[in-house]
């Protein structure tokens, strides 16, 4: 009585360290399992982990209970820690099933899908053990072997590398179960796309992507391809398959604007893509000829001004990317004054300036791929070798008394006019 009491002293105790050293393994990092090549994507993104019902079985009157305890565990301690993407579940019946669908009915009673089966036999002193796992997904056995140690085992050797083949079957067979619907997107040869699970991907000459992917799974699919605009589809994926048509819209190369130029006289422009939706260049024209003048006893909406037009260049970029709808840039260029004397002819405005200098601050705003509404500040700097003279030829006499037109910054060698303001509507081709 006094030896089987010491006996199951000395098993605890081997129990505990063989915990303690599977807890330790667990700390330092268990090796990742190998990632699934279906799709490309790794197995430990998407998926559900694998359980396993372990199955132990004890020849009658060969092993004492502290011994079929110390085998049991310590067989436990070792496949725990093979895969962490395998868990292990205790059978919650004594013995194991006699038939193959007897173990796969309990399997599925605790929502198992392989087992682990051991049979043990010949007690310490000649043991002779019996393992497999089988796969119900699978209908496949894995690891199976007979363990005959030659020798006798006592409770400080029966851990000792006898369970290695067993926890290589466990770890290399067994990874998560990745559920799989088909998503297909229809597009452009040559177009990438990125945010699939797995990708980026590329839409062959046929202008169809098909692939199974990951279900349930949440992403944006984001489509590039040269020249057209990049197209962002946030999409769920579930068991049905889903198809993706491309909305892919080239981008332009010119565009025609029409607007009015400090809120009074009109003009046109025509805008051509250097870099499409990316770097532009422009040629335009303002004209003063009419005007908008909203004050009080005017007689119309529409005045005749002055005989003065604008002919402009300018050059600029987008700060943004072409697929936002509120997009800026900047610009830089010049115009030239023409006038318009009584004979049918033009001439460059000598008298008051010839042109001036100009920088663009501008906005735009896209309620469609081919609409643009645009705003834009454009101050300029005028080369008029006499101010003075520039200012009492282009405003009435006497209107300012002051002396000082308000908007303008007269220097020596020329002057900054600050009030020019252009909104309008692009159409782009």
């Amino acid at each position: 009585m006094r030896g089987a009491g010491w006996a199951c002293v000395s098993a605890l105790l081997l129990l505990l360290a063989m915990t303690a050293g599977a807890q330790q393994a667990t700390d330092q990092g268990t090796p990742a399992p190998a990632a699934s090549d279906q799709a490309g994507f790794s197995s430990g993104s998407f998926g559900r982990p694998r359980y396993m019902i372990y199955f132990f079985q004890a020849e009658q009157d060969t092993l004492s209970p502290p011994q079929e305890f110390v085998l049991y565990n310590s067989i436990l301690a070792a496949v725990a820690e093979a895969n962490r993407d395998v868990v292990i579940l205790e059978s919650p019946d004594r013995g194991i099933p006699a038939t193959q669908e007897g173990k796969e009915e309990l399997s599925r009673r605790i929502n198992a899908d392989s087992w682990l089966s051991v049979v043990a036999s010949g007690g310490f002193s000649n043991p002779t053990i019996e393992v497999e796992t089988y796969d119900i997904l699978r209908q496949k056995t894995y690891g199976q072997e007979i363990i005959r140690p030659g020798f006798v085992v006592d409770y400080r050797t029966i851990s000792m590398g006898f369970w290695d083949n067993l926890v290589k079957a466990i770890k290399d067979n067994y990874a998560r179960v990745v559920d799989l619907s088909t998503l297909t997107v229809h597009g452009r040869p040559g177009t990438t796309l990125d945010g699939i699970p797995g990708g980026p991907y590329t839409v062959d000459s046929s202008g169809t992507w098909s692939r199974q992917v990951p279900y349930p799974s949440a992403f944006t699919v984001r489509a590039r391809a040269g020249g057209y605009y990049d197209v962002n589809r946030p999409l769920f994926l579930g068991i049905e398959p889903q198809v993706v048509d491309l909305d892919q819209v080239k981008k332009p190369w010119f565009g025609a604007e029409v607007n009015l130029s400090s809120l009074q006289f009109p003009g046109f422009r025509a805008w051509f893509s250097v870099v499409p939706a990316s770097i532009f260049v422009r040629v335009g024209i303002t004209t003063q000829l009419v005007g908008v003048y909203l004050i009080d006893n005017a007689p119309g909406l529409l005045v005749t001004g002055a005989p003065l037009s604008l002919l402009e260049l300018d050059g600029g970029i987008y700060l943004n990317p072409p697929e936002q709808l509120l997009r800026f840039y900047v610009a830089a260029g010049g115009y030239l004054r023409v006038t318009h004397p009584p004979a049918p002819s033009f001439a460059i405005d000598s008298n008051a300036a010839p042109g001036a200098i100009t920088i663009s601050l501008g906005g735009e705003f896209s309620p469609s791929r081919r609409i643009r509404f645009v705003a834009e500040y454009q101050p300029a700097f005028i080369l008029a070798s006499d101010p003075n003279k520039f200012i009492s030829l282009s405003f009435v006499p006497n209107s300012f008394p002051s002396g000082s037109v308000p908007g303008y910054v007269v220097l020596p060698w020329g002057l900054f006019d600050l009030r020019n303001l252009y909104v309008g509507m692009r159409i782009d081709f």
